[in-house]
């Protein structure tokens, strides 16, 4: 016999799940959000560094106007961003432009010749993405799973292009500006290898504008777990989930450490990957869908490198969204290309936060990639290394630098880069929430890691309805034995 019961236990710190919670919690459901810290930022001495900073797209997106709009969430969101101008800055070893209302006199300043090129890819890409939307604007369950669902989703996602093929086509194969699209589909989607709808989505939603958010990532989880809270749901970022408990093939509650009790539930979404849900199972054996989901393996992982430094020792014209790129014609990963988040109002000094993605994670590989992102900055910002404050990244466990006296912060574990297979349903969708087992869910960002933050409100909003529905026909179930009865 357990001693608590809830209706949903909400698992891993994963943004979709958080959203789903809060969603249930709101529509009256019992809701304990479990494991995972919700810290926005840490500290090294005086600085405080943001632990997943986020270039904040889509302010009209169908799938975040829906959660926000849901949680009357809309007017306390909007005040906490901040319009990056530029929308994000391209750095190359020849060239600089600012992608935002300027971009057309940017390219004709850098490079003329790519000026019509890329006006036809722009609206190409437009075009698509027109159409993603059209589908996130359906009352659809996404992924689709079962033969009703593939054949809606099929039927209005015929506008989108083949996963295969090129939204830049009009660009010559190894043009420069082809990174324009490239890049905020790689920094921005969970995919390794994002494909026509998901590079075209992302790259329309960053150029029509991006938006800082104190805190990040974090930032925007916390906000929903003050909404939880606010409706009865519990949050105890202390508890480990020791086993995901299973009984004749449905979920039945989850084992955490230190507890020699079963916490009981009817539903658990899991918003981690599915090889740690399969390691949590305990009970029936994994079914086959759950096993190969975990299989999946991740290509890449997002490592992040902080830099304080005084304001004054910063570019003037360096923008607060930035891509920089060493060699464009080799592969875009490591140390080659960096995504870089520019937050200045610390006092006096600016925190610029480097994200790249890391092709190995091993503590040997971090520091080498330390160092070698070190040496991109150098080149792209040569005057700043003299002035920096401190150094530290939340994932390598080394300890600072420039801040010796002060303790390396606990490593926190990278977020992984999915090398999911093709075809994928509509170009952008992974795993479906279901995971074989009745009650279990996935609410990761595995399940539309194709469309990156966006993929995530979706994810969330569609975790939530799909426990709903459940209750909705259990709850019919039961009328109907009790007027037979």
């Amino acid at each position: 016999m357990s001693s608590d019961f809830f209706d949903v236990v909400v698992l891993g710190g994963d943004l979709a799940a958080t959203i789903a919670g809060t969603v249930l919690s709101h529509r009256g459901f019992r809701v304990l959000v479990a494991g995972a810290p919700v810290e926005e930022r840490y500290s090294i001495g005086p600085y405080v560094l943001p632990r997943a900073p986020l270039a904040f797209v889509g302010l009209e997106s169908p799938a975040l106007k829906r959660v926000v709009g849901e949680l009357n969430l809309v007017q306390l969101l909007r005040r906490r961003l901040e319009p990056n101008r530029p929308a994000f800055q391209l750095l190359l070893p020849d060239h600089r432009l600012d992608a935002g209302d300027d971009l057309g006199r940017e390219v004709a300043r850098e490079l003329p010749e790519a000026q019509a090129p890329l006006e036809t890819a722009n609206a190409r890409i437009a075009e698509i993405s027109q159409a993603v939307e059209s589908i996130l604007a359906q009352d659809l369950i996404l992924p689709p799973d079962g033969f009703w669902d593939r054949r809606d989703a099929n039927r209005v996602g015929a506008r989108l292009p083949d996963d295969d093929s090129d939204p830049s086509a009009p660009l010559p194969p190894d043009h420069p500006m082809r990174l324009l699209h490239r890049l905020p589909a790689l920094f921005g989607s969970d995919l390794a290898q994002p494909g026509a709808a998901a590079t075209a989505r992302l790259a329309d939603l960053h150029l029509h504008g991006t938006f800082r958010l104190d805190g990040g990532r974090q930032a925007v989880r916390t906000l929903l777990l003050d909404r939880l809270r606010t409706h009865s749901g519990e949050v105890h970022p202390e508890l480990e989930p020791e086993a995901i408990v299973v009984r004749r093939g449905k979920v039945a509650g989850v084992r955490f450490s230190g507890r020699d009790e079963l916490t009981g539930c009817t539903h658990v979404l899991c918003g981690f990957g599915a090889d740690r849900v399969a390691a949590l199972l305990d009970g029936d054996k994994p079914p086959k869908r759950l096993t190969e989901a975990a299989a999946i393996p991740a290509s890449h992982h997002r490592y992040l490198l902080h830099l304080v430094a005084p304001l004054d020792a910063l570019p003037d014209a360096l923008a607060r969204s930035a891509y920089s790129v060493r060699d464009p014609a080799a592969p875009l990963e490591d140390s080659n290309a960096l995504a870089l988040h520019l937050a200045d109002g610390y006092g006096q000094h600016a925190v610029l936060s480097v994200e790249a993605l890391a092709t190995d994670p091993s503590p040997e590989g971090l520091a080498k990639l330390r160092r070698e992102i070190r040496a991109h900055l150098d080149e792209r910002l040569p005057f700043v290394d003299r002035h920096l404050l401190c150094v530290s990244s939340p994932h390598d466990g080394l300890k600072p630098e420039r801040a010796e006296s002060h303790a390396a912060p606990p490593a926190i574990a990278m977020e992984p880069v999915w090398n999911l297979p093709k075809p994928r349903p509509l170009g952008f969708c992974g795993l479906s929430h279901a995971t074989g087992i009745k009650h279990l869910l996935f609410a990761s960002r595995q399940v539309l890691p194709g469309l990156g933050l966006e993929g995530e409100l979706a994810c969330g909003f569609s975790a939530a309805r799909l426990v709903l529905q459940t209750e909705r026909k259990r709850d019919l179930v039961k009328g109907a034995i009790l007027e037979s009865s």
